[in-house]
Parts: C-alpha cells; sequence; structure tokens
C-alpha cells in the first residue's frame, strides 16, 4: 500500500523541520527527566572548570551559565541570556612562550586579534588589576562588527600556569562594566597537583660521573 499523500500546503522542508523540532523537544523532556533521577555527580551549573587543560576555573554569580559555540578556542564559555552578555577563557601555557614574555605583550597580541575583526571606534586602557591573586590588565574596546556596534573588556591574567584572555562583550547598550567584573571575581587558576609531588619524585637522569680510561679495571 502507498502511503498516504503528503499535504498540499505544507513543503517538504517544512515537515523535515516540523520533525525535527519535535524530535529535539521530546530529547529534551527526556534529558530534563533523566537529570531529576540521575544528577551529575562532581559539576556545578555555576563552576565552570577548563577540563581541556585544566588551567582555569569560573564560579559564575547569579543569572550566568555555561554557554557553547562561542569560540572554537575558548577552555570556559558563559552567558547571562537576559541581559545579552558574554564571555570567554582562552588559556595559553606559560611554556609554550619565549621566557621573555609578558603580561602586556600577551596582551597586545591577543587584542590585535580581537580588533583585526572588527571596525575599531574606541579603546581605553590600560588598567592594572588583580584577579584570582595574579597581576592583570584590561582594557574596554568599542567598535562595529557586522553592522552591529559592540563594547569588550579585554582581560590579560599572568598566572602562574598560563596566561589567561578572558574576553567579555554585549552589544553597546547591554554592555556593564561592573557585571563583568563581578565575573571576574569569580575567576582562579587551576593549581598544578603534580607540583606537589615533584620535590619528591627521583631523578629521571641522575649525574654520572665517567669512569676515567686510566683506571684500573
Amino acid at each position: 500500500m502507498l502511503a498516504p499523500a503528503v499535504n498540499a500546503g505544507l513543503s517538504m522542508d517544512t515537515i523535515v523541520l516540523l520533525i525535527t523540532f519535535s524530535a529535539g523537544a521530546f530529547a529534551m523532556r527526556c534529558k530534563e527527566q533523566l537529570r531529576r533521577f540521575f544528577p551529575q555527580r562532581g559539576t556545578s551549573d555555576t563552576v565552570l572548570i577548563d577540563r581541556v587543560l585544566g588551567l582555569a576555573r569560573l564560579e559564575l554569580p547569579d543569572g550566568w551559565r555555561a554557554a557553547s559555540d562561542l569560540n572554537e578556542a575558548a577552555s570556559i564559555e558563559a552567558m547571562n541570556a537576559q541581559h545579552g552578555r558574554h564571555l570567554i577563557v582562552i588559556s595559553d601555557a606559560v611554556e609554550d612562550f619565549v621566557p621573555e614574555m609578558t603580561l602586556y605583550e600577551h596582551s597586545l597580541n591577543t587584542r590585535a586579534e580581537l580588533t583585526n575583526s572588527i571596525r575599531v571606534v574606541a579603546c581605553r586602557g590600560p588598567e592594572r588589576r588583580t584577579i584570582g591573586g595574579f597581576e592583570s590588565v584590561q582594557y574596554e574596546i568599542e567598535g562595529f562588527f557586522q553592522q552591529t556596534r559592540v563594547k569588550y573588556l579585554h582581560t590579560t591574567i599572568a598566572g602562574r600556569r598560563a596566561y589567561h584572555q578572558v574576553l567579555a562583550w554585549s552589544t553597546y547598550s547591554r554592555y556593564d562594566r561592573a557585571a563583568f567584573d563581578g565575573v571576574l571575581s569569580g575567576f582562579t587558576e587551576v593549581p598544578d597537583l603534580h607540583s606537589v609531588t615533584r620535590d619528591i619524585e627521583p631523578d629521571p637522569c641522575p649525574h654520572i660521573v665517567p669512569v676515567s680510561q686510566y683506571d684500573v679495571h
């Protein structure tokens, strides 16, 4: 038996879209029910941890939640959907740079990447701060991205293990410096758990005194 004819009032693309939405809504309801019975252990909606490199941790204030797909290089992504504010953390291990790298040079390099992608109209800074116990520098940058006026708070943190770039932004009318600084107050660098035992670990390459060719054997 042939399948019933498709309603002529709906295109095939529309039907596929409706099916996709229905399946997505059903999956979301199932996931929510599973969360109620099987909550994830060791995770929190308000504490985000860099689980790739293990370098940064961010405790979010009220109104903020984890986000995704804001930047492929980010180790932490967050947003306040109600106010249209976004924030990402990109951590670069110190060992990946020359020893002469400084806080201001790292800030300059990462700011150049940002300003190359927008039409800058104003830039304020630097402002020096201490964030998470580390020396930091901040700039406020205004510009146009794809015909939209946006404002960024660009923060660089010189951690013990990494240089952390924290980029927060919103449209110009929704920008709130105090709100972004409030999120930054929840930033900490994840300590190196192996550093505690390094001093007591045996030397993998002990110093060996070469035997003289004049020794009698």
